[in-house]
Order: C-alpha cells, then sequence, then structure tokens
C-alpha cells in the first residue's frame, strides 16, 4: 500500500517556491520518501534566465568580433562559455530527495536535469538526525543533518567519530519544511528502537 501526501508549499532560504510529498509505503519493509522540488512555475522562470545567459554570450562574441580579435581567441572563448554553459545546465538541481528504509539505511537522491547522484548510509551507522543552526553572512540557516559514524571499533562495536551529512543543501527548504521532516524521521527512529533494534548497533536483540 501506498500514501502520497502532498504538504503545503513553501519558500526556501531564495524565495524560490518549493514542494514537499511524502510517500509512505506500507508494505515490506516499511518505508518513507521525502521528496523536495522546485513547483513548474518557477522552473518555467528558470528558462527565461537561461536565454538570457545565450543572448549575453551571442551579445559579447559579437563585440568580441567587432574589436577584430584574432580566430584563434575567439575559437577558445567560445569552447570555455559552451563548457560553462553545459556544466551549469546539466548541474541544474530538480529535485532532492530521501528514502528511510528503517533497519536498512537511508538513501538520498539528488536529481539534475541529465542524470542523478544517490548517496547510500546504512542503518547502522545511523546515530541520530538533528536541525543543525548556520550563521551566514547576516542570515541564520537552517540545515537537516545526519549524523554519521564515521567508524566502528570491532572489538567493542563502539564508533570511532561522528561526521556531519546535510541534507537538502541544494533546495535549502525553510526551517517549517525541515521540522515536518525531522518529526517524520524521528517517528520511524524511535519505532525501530521499540521493535528491539538499536540504531547504530546492526543487530536485533
Amino acid at each position: 500500500m501506498v500514501d502520497i501526501r502532498k504538504v503545503g508549499d513553501h519558500e526556501n532560504v531564495n524565495g524560490v517556491n518549493l514542494s514537499l510529498e511524502i510517500e509512505t509505503r506500507r508494505n515490506t519493509p516499511n518505508s518513507k520518501i521525502f521528496t523536495i522540488s522546485f513547483k513548474n512555475k518557477e522552473r518555467k522562470a528558470a528558462h527565461w534566465h537561461k536565454l538570457s545567459l545565450i543572448l549575453a554570450i551571442i551579445f559579447n562574441i559579437l563585440a568580441l568580433i567587432y574589436v577584430r580579435i584574432s580566430v584563434n581567441t575567439l575559437l577558445v572563448i567560445i569552447i570555455v562559455l559552451s563548457f560553462l554553459l553545459f556544466f551549469w545546465i546539466t548541474y541544474s538541481v530538480q529535485s532532492e530527495s530521501i528514502i528511510v528504509i528503517p533497519t536498512v539505511g537511508i538513501q538520498s537522491t539528488t536529481k539534475y536535469v541529465f542524470g542523478q547522484t544517490d548517496v547510500f548510509v546504512p542503518w547502522s551507522n545511523i546515530d541520530d538526525i538533528v536541525i543543525n543552526e548556520v550563521i551566514k553572512l547576516n542570515r541564520v540557516l537552517y540545515y537537516l543533518t545526519l549524523l554519521v559514524k564515521s567508524g566502528t571499533n570491532q572489538s567493542n562495536q563502539h564508533s570511532d567519530g561522528i561526521k556531519l551529512m546535510p541534507l537538502f543543501k541544494y533546495t535549502k527548504p525553510r526551517l517549517v519544511m525541515l521540522e515536518i521532516i525531522y518529526s517524520e524521521f524521528q517517528t520511524l527512529l524511535m519505532g525501530s528502537q521499540r521493535d528491539g533494534v538499536q540504531s547504530g548497533s546492526g543487530d536485533v536483540e
């Protein structure tokens, strides 16, 4: 059974509208998928930004031709600008999501215009999840951060250290949206502990 729940739209820290979708799978194993994506109207507006960038490139090329630079220099400039434009469009983030499967692990996925990247963290390496406050210039930003055990001593099964893994670092949602995800995640975390699966141990006691 799959239950898809859409949470109200909110702006991110840069004023861009985001939508949060929570998908609950009640089959075996139980899991939840949290997806934050840019709204369609914002994506349409982004096409105008791309068009403006292309027009600016064409204008600069025409200006360079007008001042009569060498053909080789012009070719180098065109190639460099083309690569910059290609990487800017290719690595434009469309959405971010995390799949939470208790006792199995968490997978963080970032979708680009072409392709995606996935990062998987086993459940035994997860220590906790927190909302981290960061001061950047004159703004206070909030990040949903996963506390991951960086190493385990095989003799006593204790972690050698904790590393921070920020989630949704490209969509940059505001605190109100992060609190919803945090609450749902903590429910799954405490539920697995009640069932006898200790987070970070990987063993059922």
